[in-house]
């Protein structure tokens, strides 16, 4: 099959029907390298190209002449049946790809990729005219590896009615589906279990299971979310918990030199925090919010208050501040903010109690560093993803407290034993995981 990725598909061109040339018509039983054929019937239509045998080969265009249908379809063909081209229908879907040449009322057979009206697109493997496994890439970028498992009376026109899907990380879906084939409800099931919380022998199979934590943030209103780049790393899965529900993320980018990531979750939060449109200055007020030694200690968001000590991090690195805050482990990824709730930064990390005393003799107090919002509109930027900047705008404490509990997010990394040992000397993981 063509590398379809490389191609951005619109529209179809069907050069073949603008031309001003005298086609003739195909002979009954006998070949041509173009010309004109009139099938009849509900699925009737007009077919231009090649016919061996009086029958499409070759490459050729055919348009279903029924109103109700209005399909096109401009590829190959083999014995009379579609084999790999392009598809329009009625919504303005495309469907690129193989088809059920063998028995051709199957349609979509194969590998492809269907080109959704509202821009998200699916690719993966497709069978009798349904999508079953393969990447489905939303129109912002972020991407869901998905298998599907359909009802036959509930799937009509590349469209999913009513079935059950299965993440990358083990969670499942079982539900109603949107026009785009995306899941209505936001309830996931857990890896190990169903919709039911029943045992998922399939989800058992992946055995991932929690070994580290870190904190992310909403920055707008769509589950896009802020987060370290090492939270995410050598994670299978990373979970966004919050009041008490578990959404299932998917990895969008990751900047391992900034030490930052972009994830993003099925569900809008209610606030998410603006980008400072100021740079920091030293003696700038600042709160550091999230989720120090994950839930040992509890469930509920952590703050802390300090100010901007220095304008870089440890040698002389320009994309960092220092902040006295404190922060511990788990803190990373969270915000960095200031009393009016606009993001200055995100906490990354602190010195190395350790090492400090050994080169120095001391212990390092209020030694904390962050990356600054500047560089995470970069990566915001460089990934299509909207933000919003900071407005003239005075928070209160009760609008400030609402806005830290309605924005950040307590993650877990779940990871394979494979995993778990592959990261064991990079990564903090729980205790019980060591």
């Amino acid at each position: 099959m063509r590398n379809i990725l490389l191609i951005p598909l619109v529209v179809l061109s069907f050069e073949v029907f603008s031309s001003n040339e005298d086609i003739p018509n195909c002979p009954i039983n006998g070949s041509h390298p173009k010309c004109i054929k009139i099938f009849g019937g509900d699925y009737g239509g007009k077919y231009i190209g090649s016919v061996i045998n009086g029958k499409p080969n070759g490459y050729g265009v055919f348009v279903a002449t029924k109103k109700s249908l209005q399909t096109k379809y401009e590829g190959y063909w083999i014995d009379g049946a579609r084999s790999d081209g392009k598809q329009q229908y009625k919504d303005g879907g495309i469907y690129d790809g193989e088809w059920g040449r063998k028995y051709p009322d199957w349609g979509m057979h194969g590998n492809g990729i269907y080109y959704y009206p509202n821009g998200d697109t699916f690719e993966g493997q497709f069978k009798r005219n349904k999508p079953i496994k393969g990447n489905l890439v939303k129109k912002d970028g972020s991407t869901l590896y998905l298998e599907y498992r359909w009802n036959w009376e509930k799937f009509k026109g590349g469209r999913i009615l009513f079935g059950e899907l299965t993440f990358q990380d083990g969670s499942t879906y079982k539900g109603e589906f949107d026009k785009f084939n995306n899941p209505k409800d936001t309830k996931i099931s857990p890896p190990g279990e169903d919709d039911k919380g029943n045992n998922n022998p399939k989800s058992q199979s992946n055995n991932i299971r929690p070994v580290a934590s870190g904190t992310g943030f909403a920055i707008n209103e769509q589950g896009v979310i802020i987060t370290n780049s090492h939270v995410v790393d050598g994670c299978e899965a990373v979970k966004v918990h919050h009041k008490g529900e578990i959404y299932t993320s998917i990895l969008i980018a990751q900047d391992a030199i900034n030490d930052l990531a972009i994830i993003k979750a099925d569900f809008k939060p209610a606030h998410f925090f603006t980008l400072k449109e100021r740079d920091p200055s030293i003696l700038d007020e600042i709160v550091v919010a999230g989720y120090p030694f994950g839930m040992q200690i509890s469930s509920n968001v952590k703050v802390t208050k300090g100010i901007v000590s220095s304008l870089a991090g440890i040698g002389n690195n320009y994309s960092q501040i220092q902040i006295d805050a404190a922060i511990q482990p788990g803190n990373s990824g969270g915000p960095i903010i200031d009393l009016d709730g606009n993001l200055v930064g995100v906490a990354v990390s602190k010195l190395d109690l350790m090492t400090f005393v050994e080169n120095y003799g001391v212990v390092p107090e209020d030694t904390n560093f962050g990356i600054k919002s500047n560089v995470v509109k970069n990566l915001l930027l460089g990934n299509s993803i909207n933000f919003d900047s900071s407005k003239d705008y005075r928070a209160n404490k009760m609008d400030l407290i609402e806005k830290i509990n309605e924005s950040t997010f307590f993650l877990s990394c779940w990871m394979s034993q494979e995993s778990i040992e592959k990261f064991s000397d990079t990564k903090m993981m729980f205790k019980e995981n060591n």
